[in-house]
């Protein structure tokens, strides 16, 4: 049994959530489970660690999505928000480049905009675009996430089998509400009522970019002040109350 490559959990009493190793090191690969931290998003991610992710935010590429600010990072933390020069490390197995994967502002292993704060009032973590600051600290896992662990872990699974070739996964819309092609969508979130949250649990989520694979950007509180020009002519509007009563109002209009 030694010689399998598994990972095994092992629970603790404390404070402490970790993985031995980035990657796969084989042989037997503990994840140490606190009894204080021991939730089910947490557990994800150290396992998404023992599989081979760093943290998204630490990606070499990162400075293009996000910016720290240093001033606002406890001490003890700053080890968790120093950029790495690879984006996932699975040792015995290739890696995947950052070229070839998109950042996921809505990654499991993306910490939320607060994570590590001093003062819990001010950011640590800045996106770029800052309609994304509620999306960052998912406690699920993203499509993306889901797709590299398949890719790396499982590549030859479908071989021989004809796959689907629907667009972005889905289905054609019943209501034909899309813009011509050669248009875009301009659109703003006017109004909505979902509890407050960072790494929102309940939201609604645009994905308004051409790689629909990304996670869109989730609004629980805040909302861009501005408009929000779609990449392409499709734009995505998933609802999620997780269970709760919620609601939220959206304005938009065809471009040329």
């Amino acid at each position: 049994m030694q010689s399998r490559d598994a990972i095994r959990y092992v629970l603790e009493r404390g404070d402490s959530c970790f993985t031995e190793y980035i990657g796969r090191n084989g042989g037997f690969q503990d994840i140490i489970i606190g009894s204080e931290c021991a939730e089910e998003y947490v557990v994800a991610h150290e396992t998404g660690h023992a599989l081979g992710f760093w943290h998204t935010h630490q990606r070499p590429d990162r400075e293009k999505h996000i910016s720290i600010n240093w001033r606002n990072v406890l001490e003890e933390a700053t080890a968790s928000f120093m950029p790495f020069r690879s984006m996932l490390q699975a040792f015995g197995i290739r890696q995947v480049s950052n070229r070839r994967l998109p950042y996921d502002y809505g990654s499991l292993m993306h910490y939320h905009a607060v994570a590590h704060a001093v003062k819990v009032s001010d950011f640590t973590i800045v996106p770029k675009e800052l309609k994304y600051v509620t999306t960052m600290g998912t406690e699920k896992m993203a499509f993306l996430d889901g797709k590299v662990i398949n890719d790396i872990y499982c590549p030859n699974i479908c071989n021989g089998v004809q796959r689907l070739r629907c667009q972005a996964g889905g289905y054609p819309d019943p209501n034909n509400c899309q813009a011509p092609p050669g248009s875009r969508v301009r659109f703003r979130l006017s109004d909505g009522e979902f509890p407050c949250s960072y790494g929102c649990q309940s939201y609604v989520e645009i994905k308004h970019k051409l790689d629909v694979r990304l996670t869109g950007f989730r609004s629980c509180c805040y909302r861009p002040k501005e408009d929000t020009l779609s990449e392409g002519n499709q734009v995505f509007v998933i609802y999620h109350p997780n269970g709760r009563t919620a609601r939220f109002s959206l304005r938009f209009t065809r471009q040329v």
